[in-house]
């Protein structure tokens, strides 16, 4: 199937992913996902949380429509295995950064894909590695300033401010940003969709997701 003949939907309201995926040539309806963020289940790792969270918001989205495929995405931050999410005030986004002062870091993706005809979706996770530098207080209070931490998981963005922090990353950039371009070509190969012309292998969606 050509990307061309995909009809798109984003369950995001995040301007990162929809630059992204804007920049990949594709053409969407923006429908975001009101499901707030799933509690973790015991014995969860990371990158099933974040799936598990895409697909959630996937089968929210998924709904409303009779046909396309709904993109689904949610990007979290983990220190030492403890998942950060997106800071509720000033004060624990300054907790946060101080965590990460000095440390190795994971950013992980939850991609879900899922078609509104068959109900059938095919999902994937990706992880990068991050390290800050050691951030000094003043620093710290300053990028808490500029508010760029809002709305962000490990409150920052790997694409602005907070780009003066970090030294060292390995894995995927986009990732980091918020959607992994290369996890989400594996999965579109997956489902048939070629998003670099048309796609030779075989759709089948009838698979275990994963």
């Amino acid at each position: 199937m050509a990307m061309s003949r995909v009809k798109w939907i984003l369950a995001s309201a995040s301007p990162r992913r929809r630059e992204i995926l804007r920049g990949l040539g594709l053409r969407f309806r923006i429908r975001p996902s009101t499901v707030p963020e799933p509690a973790g289940r015991p014995g969860e790792t990371p990158p099933r949380y974040a799936v598990r969270a895409a697909r959630l918001k996937c089968r929210e989205i998924s709904t409303r429509f009779d046909s396309g495929i709904v993109i689904g995405a949610d990007t979290i931050v983990v220190l030492r295995n403890r998942i950060m999410g997106k800071p509720c005030s000033q004060e624990e986004a300054s907790a946060m950064l101080r965590s990460l002062s000095g440390r190795w870091h994971e950013v992980i993706t939850g991609i879900c894909l899922l078609d509104c005809t068959t109900r059938k979706e095919r999902s994937a996770a990706c992880i990068s590695r991050v390290h800050f530098r050691r951030i000094q207080p003043g620093e710290i209070q300053w990028y808490l300033d500029t508010g760029e931490y809002k709305d962000k998981a490990g409150a920052y963005a790997i694409q602005g401010y907070a780009s003066l922090f970090i030294d060292r990353i390995e894995g995927c950039y986009f990732n980091i940003v918020g959607f992994p371009v290369a996890t989400f070509e594996r999965v579109c190969r997956r489902c048939g969709i070629g998003l670099a012309g048309d796609c030779e292998e075989a759709a089948d969606w009838s698979l275990s997701n994963g």
